[in-house]
């Protein structure tokens, strides 16, 4: 009964860790990926920024040559103001 007991435990873990893995907000990769082209993501995720800020950083970026879409965008924004919570 145990050894079932453990399993069943590992199992569920497993499936936690992997399901939190899944749930990335959508800006995220988008980040990750338009960001990390020019800085180290730390920079990106360390910075204090207000929501506007965040939205005049993002322009200056899209400006500069970031590859985020118009369509792209709202998700990007989204997910940088949740950094400085």
């Amino acid at each position: 009964m145990k050894k079932w007991s453990c399993v069943l435990s590992f199992a569920v873990g497993m499936c936690l860790m992997t399901g939190f893995a899944w749930a990335q907000p959508a800006g995220k990769a988008l980040v990750d990926q338009a960001c990390a082209k020019c800085h180290n993501t730390k920079r990106v995720y360390s910075a204090k920024k207000t929501p506007d800020q965040w939205e005049q950083t993002l322009d200056r970026m899209i400006k500069k040559g970031a590859a985020v879409s118009p369509d792209q965008r709202k998700a990007v924004l989204d997910f940088l103001n949740t950094l400085n919570k």
